[in-house]
């Protein structure tokens, strides 16, 4: 027998006593009867319905496609409306690009060559619209949009116009006898001294913000500082073939600028004769030389250069041009083809291909005429030379792969490890050039116990010197050393302009001095023997100053980048 303990002995009689009270309690005869009491519930049936027959919509597609279709379009009437649309489109869009780039045919107000922020012209269908039956356009042609002018607003530009022919009113050739007056003004190391303190006290233009002085849509390929001293007017060309003038003193919270648009392509040279103060000569790469007349407000064209043994018309691009110090009617114009050509500006222009000379078979970048004798000048070329040239003697260019085209006399050349870029000649018979070797060369040929000097130079002389061992009989000779080089990076890729050394034409403070851009974003000036006298740069510079010029007479300095801004030093 299992002896119980205490604990569970007390949990045995706890349910005992536990279920004696249920059984007094009755609680089964209570669940009975509550169970009688509820009805059985059956649980009710859930009815469902018939779903509704569906009815069936036509949804229309978003875009219907004929191919999946199967609808041949190809010949329907509304394709070949379409395709005709489009063709018609397209090719006016080429016409007038094409019209854009070639020169402009004709005289012109300046007010039909304004152009808007963005470049366009404003009355472009007026200028490039109507054409004659030999593909030229025809200006004096009115054309329905000639209403424009009601609509564009133009008040701004007539204001910028009105005061330039205010300026050119007041000028007059007399006013700038200092570009034609010799200095004897003896040159010292003091003078030097005073000419670099001079220049370091040049600051940049504060009366604007350089990156308000805009004057060109694109980079700025030419640039000119006009002789005027008391209303300074600074001009520059661009890539597209604008021209931008700005009035630097004009009063007014902003510059004083207009734009224009007188050619198709780059604008290589801006020119302001001396003579006619109130124009500017302006040439490009579409072949064409134009006349600005500030006076008259009015756009002309005084040359066109094209190739005489060319079937169709062929531009001869107008790589520079200058004219003659003692004769400024005679206009002389180099080109892209390597070859030289005069024109009197007084007479009406027509091309005669036998004084069509060749100087270089490649392009010519730049050339100079000798101040002090106008028959002689010199040309830098892609060519990789530098030449000096007799205009008096002209023959067969034995020594071209053109043989047959005329040249004149050669002096001689100076041969570069690359391509020369620019020349320039000064009124003490200094040369100077710069090219892609990053050297700037000066030649002095103010006469010496070798050889006398440039002026006294016979039409068949041969400046001394040993011919190289690759030359040949018919070659020019390579016999031209300069007596310094300075060392100057020229590399500027193909976003910067060309970097080009120029003399200051008549410096009135008798210092013979040029100007060359520093890719530094500055201006490097030097004198005639090389002696640099300034290095101009400031915090407001923000691009290199690649297109620079020098005053006339005054020691001011200007500068074109590549967005179109001009950087002034006074």
């Amino acid at each position: 027998m299992v002896v119980l303990s205490e604990f569970e002995r007390q949990r045995q009689e706890n349910i005992r006593r536990n279920k004696e009270l249920l059984r007094q309690l009755d609680l089964d005869s209570i669940h009975d009867s509550i169970a009688r009491e509820v009805p059985d519930e059956k649980p009710k049936s859930v009815k469902r319905r018939k779903p509704s027959p569906k009815v069936k919509q036509e949804i229309e597609p978003s875009r219907r496609s004929r191919r999946i279709a199967g609808i041949n379009m190809e010949n329907t009437e509304e394709v070949q409306k379409m395709r005709e649309e489009e063709e018609e489109r397209d090719r006016r869009r080429k016409e007038m690009e094409r019209l854009k780039q070639t020169r402009l045919y004709g005289d012109f107000q300046l007010l039909d060559l304004i152009t808007d922020r963005k470049g366009n012209l404003k009355f472009e269908d007026k200028v490039l619209g109507a054409t004659k039956s030999d593909g030229t356009n025809d200006p004096s042609v009115k054309l329905e949009t000639e209403t424009a002018e009601e609509v564009l607003d133009i008040s701004s530009d007539n204001e910028v116009l009105k005061l330039f022919r205010e300026l050119g009113d007041k000028m007059s050739a007399g006013d700038f006898y200092d570009l034609i007056r010799r200095s004897d003004l003896a040159y010292t190391d003091k003078i030097l001294q005073a000419k670099r303190k001079e220049f370091d006290e040049l600051k940049v233009l504060e009366k604007f913000d350089p990156l308000d002085i805009k004057i060109t849509h694109q980079r700025i390929t030419s640039l000119n500082f006009h002789p005027s001293t008391t209303g300074r007017v600074i001009a520059g060309g661009d890539t597209n073939g604008n021209v931008g003038i700005w009035a630097v003193d004009a009063s007014g919270d902003d510059p004083t600028i207009s734009i224009v648009k007188p050619h198709g392509k780059s604008v290589s040279k801006i020119l302001a004769p001396f003579n006619a103060p109130s124009q500017f000569l302006t040439a490009s790469y579409d072949g064409s030389v134009r006349r600005m007349d500030l006076n008259k407000l009015e756009s002309t064209e005084v040359a066109y250069l094209n190739d005489p043994y060319e079937s169709s018309d062929y531009p001869l691009g107008v790589s520079d041009i200058n004219v003659c110090m003692d004769n400024p009617s005679i206009l002389y114009m180099t080109t892209l083809s390597g070859n030289f050509y005069q024109h009197d500006l007084r007479t009406k222009f027509k091309l005669n291909g036998k004084q069509l000379l060749r100087l270089h078979d490649k392009k010519i970048g730049s050339f100079a005429i000798n101040p002090n004798a106008s028959h002689q000048i010199a040309s830098a070329s892609l060519d990789r030379t530098l030449r000096i040239w007799d205009l008096r003697n002209v023959g067969a260019a034995s020594w071209s792969e053109f043989d047959t085209s005329p040249s004149p006399h050669p002096y001689g050349a100076y041969g570069s490890r690359l391509s020369v870029s620019c020349v320039d000649w000064n009124l003490e018979n200094r040369i100077v050039c710069n090219g892609y070797d990053d050297n700037i060369c000066i030649f002095d040929l103010s006469g010496n116990k070798q050889q006398p000097a440039v002026t006294q130079w016979s039409t068949d002389y041969q400046v001394p010197g040993k011919k190289t061992q690759k030359s040949e009989e018919d070659e020019i000779p390579t016999n031209l050393e300069p007596f310094t080089r300075i060392r100057h990076n020229c590399q500027t890729g193909r976003w910067v302009s060309i970097l080009k050394s120029k003399w200051q034409v008549a410096p009135e403070d008798g210092v013979q001095k040029f100007v060359i851009a520093n890719m530094n974003r500055g201006f490097d000036i030097y004198d005639q023997k090389g002696q640099i006298l300034a290095h101009l740069t400031g915090s407001n510079v923000g691009a290199v100053p690649a297109v620079c010029s020098m005053h006339p007479t005054q020691n001011w300095c200007a500068g074109g980048s590549a967005s179109g801004k001009v950087y002034m030093f006074e």
